[in-house]
Parts: structure tokens; C-alpha cells; sequence
């Protein structure tokens, strides 16, 4: 007799995207390593299979059980490769198994692309981390370890919302807009345009602080007004709404490297409360405030988990859960106008730090993204949008240029525009 495969069940965030996951929106992100020299495959290879190792969960592809989706473990071996795919092209399968993650590799850059139902950023962050140092020990002799994540395999597959859910917990009552929609023509093929800017961290810090604001806030509120700037007259009444996803990890003790997030809502309407950027801040701000607290996010944690865990839920067939989870995510994408996400601080020992010149990441999206985070002093803020327009990006890295940063913009827009093969070859853009 065989030996019994293991499974898991899948954490609460995780069960919106194998039904919602499409051509359109993969659900997929990617993470980047920008080495200073180029990247070795075979040496990549070994650092992966190191990885995967003490990582067992990425092991696993995705199956649909009588009411919910499930994890089970495979034999399956990830493959390095040389990058020849779009940016987050999808990965989830629901026809043939498969990981559920993909690494590859085009020059001095090494890409961590993972679809969402397998981890969040800061998950899959410790992934590519440790991969990453493997990857430098074999190349370079680079001494030690990760100390800052050397846990247990079960605390790193731990499901954080299961630990955390409290039946008592208040579920916080979010008010419903209808958002101002970014709409227009869409890249053919389902491509999406990436634009990134890298600009000193300890700069944008030093002016956020200036207008006491923490650097989310402050770039939040620059999104919202770049946002602002390409409205129509007559679409100026509607709200701009960002979604800002939560580490919950900051606010209860847990190293999982699964899912483990919640979601905010930042919402300013220019034609009622104003269009200076410091009264955008302040709305901002207050948002920022009422909602990045312990008892409104243990209140998120027990709304989904306390959804999830209603018996007349439970017992309807994943059959049928489908269509209804895909008609949720349809209307919560209707729920805003643009999104927000700062991975935070990338640390790498010191031993290994010299050896990488940045970090990025971005998402795929339905509507335009914004994804930062920063290594050293080098802060690297993405945008990624399916939309052939480039206008609010334009707004964007123009404000933060207008108000004295130095920041150097690159994309993939001339490679998209003329189908020149697939590897995201970013070109400046503009000064």
C-alpha cells in the first residue's frame, strides 16, 4: 500500500482566488531580487531545492474537495528557468496539477512569481529570502543563516486565521461607496504594463514625516491625488477609494508563511472635502488610524473566519460555492478604485546584503496597483495596471519628482507595445 498523501486545508484568504483566478486577473505577484551580477541557473536551481526543503507547504498543488479546496502534498519538482512567460501569467490550473509557484530568472534578476491562494507577500518574502542566501552561500561562500526566520515547519504552514479566530470578537461595520472606476482600453492578450521608480527611502521618510505622516499614509495620499488629477469633471462626485492590505502579523505573534492578511479602505471624495494634498492627508491619516488598530483587525479576523465557519456555509458543495464566491469577488473588485501595498523593509545579513543591489515587487491586476518596499536605501515603488493608459503613473512619479526626489522610472511599456518576446525588460521611461 501506498504511503497516504498529507493534506491541508486552505487558510480563510485564500479560498476567494482559485475560483475567482482567470486570464484577466491571475491572482499572481511577483517578488524580485536584482543581484550585481548575473544569475547562475544551476546554482538557482540548488538554492530552490534547498528552499523547498524547509518550506514543505510549496510542495503542494490544489484540489477541489466535496466543500472546500484543499492542499495535498506532490512529487511534483520545481524547475528554474529563464524567464519566457508575461509578467504574473497565471499559474493555478484548475485542469492539470501543478506548484503553485514559479521561479525564474533573466539576467541579474531572479523572480519569485506565486499564486495568492499559496501565501501572501510577506510569506512568500521569507521564501525568496531563503532562497536568495542559499543561493549566495553556493556562489559566493557567503557564511550563517536566516536568524530572523529560523523557525519550525509547522509554525511556517500554521494557519494564522484558524489560531486567531474569537467568536466574541466585534466584526467592525464598514460603510459601502460606489467608488470612482478607472476604466479604458486594456493591453491585448491579457499584458499588463509595469512602471517602476527607485528613489531614496530616507528621502521620502524625511518628507512624510514632515507632514506627520508615516510613509504609507503619505503615499497613499499622493496615489489618491495623481488619481484625482486624470477624473473627468462630471466622475469628480464619486469617492476614490485604495484598498490597503494589513500584515496581521504585526499585530498578532505569528511566523506562518501562508496568508495572513486583512484588508483596509481609504476613501476621499475631492469634491466634497477638497483637492489639497494636505487635506487628502488628513483623511488619509484618520483612516489609517481608526482601522490599524488590535480590536478592529481581530474584528476583520472573526468576519471572515466566522463566514467561513457558519454551518449553512460549510454544508453547501464547493460545486455550488463557486459561482458564488466567483459573484463576491466580481462585486468586492467593484469596491475600489485603485490599490496599496508596502511589503516594508528587506533585510538580508550583512554577510549577504553586499551581493544584492535591490528588491521589488508587483501584482497582477484588474485596476491599477501599487506595490513598494525597500532594501537599504533604495525604495522601490511598482505600479502595475492592465490598462493601455499611463496617465495617473505619469502624475505619480511626476508629483514625487516636482517635490525635489530624484527618481529614476523604468518599464516594460515598449516591450508590451511591440510584443518583443516576453521577459520584462525594463527601459527608463522618463526623468
Amino acid at each position: 500500500m501506498g504511503k497516504r498523501k498529507q493534506w491541508s486545508r486552505l487558510d480563510n484568504a485564500a479560498k476567494i482566488f482559485p475560483p475567482t483566478s482567470s486570464k484577466r486577473g491571475t491572482k499572481v505577484f511577483r517578488f524580485v531580487c536584482e543581484l550585481i551580477e548575473p544569475v547562475d541557473g544551476v546554482v538557482l536551481q540548488h538554492a530552490l531545492e534547498k528552499t523547498v526543503e524547509v518550506f514543505p507547504l510549496y510542495r503542494s498543488i490544489l484540489k477541489k474537495g466535496l466543500f472546500w479546496y484543499y492542499f495535498e502534498e506532490s512529487s511534483l519538482r520545481p524547475e528554474v528557468f529563464e524567464e519566457n512567460l508575461p509578467v504574473c501569467a497565471p499559474i493555478y490550473d484548475a485542469d492539470k496539477p501543478c506548484l503553485l509557484f514559479r521561479v525564474s530568472y533573466y539576467g541579474k534578476r531572479i523572480n519569485l512569481e506565486v499564486f495568492h491562494a499559496l501565501a501572501d507577500g510577506t510569506g512568500a518574502l521569507q521564501f525568496l529570502r531563503s532562497m536568495v542566501f542559499a543561493y549566495l552561500a553556493e556562489m559566493y561562500g557567503v557564511p550563517g543563516r536566516l536568524p530572523d526566520y529560523d523557525v519550525a515547519v509547522n509554525q511556517k504552514s500554521l494557519d494564522a486565521f484558524y489560531k486567531y479566530f474569537d467568536k466574541k470578537g466585534k466584526v467592525p461595520i464598514t460603510k459601502r461607496y460606489r467608488p470612482f472606476r478607472i476604466r479604458g482600453e486594456r493591453w491585448p492578450n491579457n499584458r499588463m504594463s509595469i512602471i517602476e521608480g527607485f528613489l531614496s527611502v530616507g528621502a521620502v521618510l524625511k518628507k512624510a514625516h514632515e507632514h506627520h505622516a508615516t510613509l504609507s499614509e503619505f503615499l497613499v495620499a499622493l496615489l489618491m491625488c495623481s488619481i484625482y488629477g486624470e477624473m473627468a469633471v462630471r466622475e469628480q462626485t464619486r469617492p476614490v477609494v485604495v484598498t490597503v492590505p494589513v500584515d496581521l502579523r504585526r499585530f498578532f505573534p505569528a511566523q506562518t508563511a501562508r496568508n495572513f492578511f486583512g484588508l483596509i479602505q481609504v476613501t476621499h471624495n475631492f469634491h466634497r472635502d477638497g483637492q489639497d494634498f494636505e487635506q487628502v492627508l488628513v483623511h488619509v491619516k484618520q483612516s489609517f488610524e481608526q482601522q490599524l488598530t488590535k480590536e478592529y483587525l481581530q474584528g476583520i479576523v472573526s468576519r471572515y473566519t466566522a463566514l467561513e465557519n457558519a454551518p449553512l456555509i460549510k454544508a453547501i458543495p464547493l460545486l455550488i460555492k463557486i459561482p458564488i464566491l466567483r459573484l463576491a469577488g466580481f462585486w468586492k473588485d467593484r469596491e475600489d478604485t485603485a490599490a496599496f501595498s508596502n511589503v516594508g523593509r528587506i533585510v538580508m545579513p550583512p554577510e549577504a546584503a553586499g551581493y544584492i543591489r535591490l528588491f521589488d515587487v508587483f501584482m497582477s491586476a484588474r485596476r491599477p496597483q501599487l506595490c513598494l518596499c525597500s532594501f537599504g536605501d533604495t525604495l522601490a515603488v511598482s505600479v502595475s495596471s492592465p490598462l493601455v493608459d499611463t496617465g495617473i503613473q505619469q502624475r505619480f512619479f511626476h508629483s514625487l519628482a516636482d517635490m525635489g526626489f530624484s527618481v529614476q522610472v523604468v518599464s516594460n511599456l515598449e516591450q508590451i507595445s511591440g510584443e518583443e518576446g516576453f521577459h520584462a525588460s525594463m527601459r527608463p521611461l522618463w526623468n
